[in-house]
C-alpha cells in the first residue's frame, strides 16, 4: 500500500498568519493540499499533521473521507512532526511506499504524484525539483561572493517519495541532526536519490501574494477538486 504524510504544522511567520487553513474561495489551503492525493488512486493511506490547536477543525475537514486515517499533532521541527506522521501510518501496517507532502504546496497535480509513486523503490527515494532560472550568489559575512553554476543547482519539490521502512529507520536514526528537507537522510547514507521534473505551478505558498496564484490554479482546473 502507498501512505501519504501531509505536513502542516509549521509555523507560518513569513505569512504573517495561519497559512495552512486560511480560506481560498470555501476552503482552507491545508484542504487543496490534500484533495489530489484523496483522489489519487494510487494513494491509499493519508496522515494529516497540524499544529495541536488545529486538530479538531481538521477532523472537521476530512471526516467525510475515509482515505484520511488520522489527523496527528506536529513537533518543532518539521522532522518531528514527519515521524509523527510515519509512525500513524506504521500502525496500520502493510505501508511499503510513502509520500510526504507540504501542507503549503495545493497545486499539486495527480500526475506528478502517480509519477513519484512508480519511481520509488526498496532503496532509493524520489524527489522533483526545478530548475533555476535566475544567478546566483553565495555570500559569506557580505565579503566573500562567488556567482554559482545555476545550470548544477535546482530547485526541490514536494512530494517525495520513499520506500516506508526505510524512510522511518533512517529518520530516526539522523532524527537529531540538522535536515533541511526528508530527502537528506538518504544523501547521509549514500543512497540513490532519483530525480523527476517537477512543476512550476507546485509552488509552496510563503506569503500571501502567493494566494493569488493558488487562486488562479483553482480557477482554472476547478473540475480536479470534484471526487
Amino acid at each position: 500500500m502507498v501512505g501519504t504524510v501531509i505536513v502542516g504544522g509549521g509555523k507560518s511567520s513569513r505569512f504573517n498568519g495561519d497559512k495552512i487553513f486560511y480560506k481560498v474561495f470555501d476552503f482552507p489551503l491545508i484542504y487543496y493540499s490534500v484533495f489530489p492525493f484523496l483522489k489519487c488512486k494510487l494513494v491509499d493511506k493519508i496522515v494529516v499533521v497540524l499544529n495541536r490547536e488545529k486538530i479538531h477543525e481538521g477532523k472537521l475537514i476530512f471526516k467525510d473521507f475515509d482515505k484520511v486515517i488520522e489527523i496527528v499533532e506536529g513537533g518543532e521541527e518539521r522532522k518531528y512532526s514527519v515521524l509523527n506522521g510515519l509512525l500513524s501510518l506504521k500502525k496500520i501496517g502493510n505501508i511499503d511506499k510513502v509520500l510526504i507532502h507540504d501542507g503549503a504546496r495545493p497545486n499539486i497535480k495527480i500526475e506528478l504524484i502517480e509519477k513519484i509513486v512508480s519511481e520509488i523503490e526498496e532503496e532509493a527515494c524520489v524527489i522533483p525539483v526545478v530548475p533555476v532560472i535566475e544567478s546566483l550568489k553565495y555570500i559569506q559575512n557580505k565579503n566573500f561572493i562567488k556567482t554559482l553554476e545555476r545550470e548544477k543547482i535546482f530547485i526541490t519539490q514536494t512530494p517525495q517519495g520513499f520506500p516506508f521502512n526505510k524512510l522511518l529507520y533512517l529518520l530516526k536514526k539522523h532524527i537529531n541532526e540538522k535536515l533541511y528537507d526528508d530527502s537528506m537522510v538518504f544523501e547521509k547514507e549514500g543512497l540513490l536519490i532519483k530525480i523527476v521534473d517537477g512543476d512550476i505551478d507546485n509552488i509552496k505558498v510563503t506569503y500571501k501574494s502567493d494566494i493569488l496564484k493558488v487562486a488562479d490554479f483553482i480557477e482554472r482546473n476547478e473540475n480536479w477538486y470534484r471526487l
